[in-house]
């Protein structure tokens, strides 16, 4: 399955020293893939396709697959986020959600949310809408989300209770980081470590402190919009690498969780996919 991530307003072109990185030995044989999906912005989904994406994420929430991506995203939390993995697992973790998407419905895809469209407003935007997501929760009741595609739900881990968001004083969130200062920090960026300190400390972090309730824990995935949310950063971290996609598309380094180097042959946590798997979109499973 070959998936694309759709470029949006963002400018990246910068002059570079090209220095071509050998894939490790494995990677040349990662078959180009025979079929594509296109991870559209929510809001450029038509009709047609945000009915069949709410469905397949229903489909999923009844067969206890959020609550089981919960689960896997809080066990293994502490090793994936502030090192290196951070980027490319999560871009597995994604990839590996919509694959069950598509045991639903084969046309669906992720979607992302941009949110530099909404970085000064965040609160008001669409996604945040009964229409799509749903907004605030009810400080009244638990902090239950109660509009929206998930407005339903009764989540069991870490256990029973409702989706839960709490946008805190006010009920209004904060502006986020600004298109321009994320095009700094892409064009800044030189090395895979930087753009991943550079993205997980800025444009990831502040929406799940934002949105509060259960986007604010390590069984984030249990909200919906994580998964939005994480599409986009995996967009931003595709767009990074296409500027110079000799250089980038095997770009890793940095340490992990325990300090110590990195490298493409080193297998995602809990998996046994090695990195180098999931760095050029179009071949395997990405």
């Amino acid at each position: 399955m070959r998936l694309l991530a759709s470029v949006v307003g963002l400018a990246l072109l910068v002059a570079q020293q090209v220095v071509c990185v050998t894939p490790p030995p494995g990677a040349d044989s990662l078959q180009a893939c025979s079929s594509v999906v296109t991870r559209k912005e929510v809001r450029d989904l038509s009709p047609e396709e945000w009915s069949a994406y709410s469905s397949a994420v229903q489909s999923a929430y009844n067969d206890r697959w959020i609550d089981w991506f919960g689960f896997l995203h809080d066990r293994v939390a502490g090793v994936i986020h502030s090192n290196a993995v951070f980027l490319v697992y999560h871009r597995k973790m994604t990839r590996d959600y919509e694959q069950i998407l598509q045991q639903y419905n084969p046309s669906v895809a992720v979607p992302f949310w941009n949110t530099l469209i909404d970085y000064q407003n965040p609160g008001g935007s669409p996604v945040l809408s009964d229409s799509y997501f749903g907004g605030n929760g009810n400080a009244a009741s638990d902090n239950c989300v109660t509009g929206g595609i998930a407005g339903s739900w009764k989540l069991t881990f870490p256990d029973v209770h409702c989706l839960r968001r709490n946008f805190g004083e006010a009920d209004t969130i904060k502006s986020w980081y600004s298109p321009e200062f994320i095009t700094s920090v892409l064009q800044r960026s030189t090395a895979y470590s930087d753009l991943r300190a550079g993205l997980e400390n800025t444009i990831h972090g502040l929406p799940h402190l934002s949105l509060g309730g259960d986007m604010n824990t390590m069984h984030s995935p249990l909200d919906p919009v994580f998964w939005l949310h994480h599409s986009n950063i995996d967009r931003l971290f595709s767009q990074w690498q296409a500027v110079n996609p000799d250089e980038r598309t095997y770009a890793y380094d940095g340490t992990d969780i325990k300090n110590n180097a990195v490298s493409l042959n080193d297998h995602l946590t809990s998996t046994t996919t090695p990195v180098y798997e999931v760095m050029r979109l179009g071949y395997g499973s990405m």
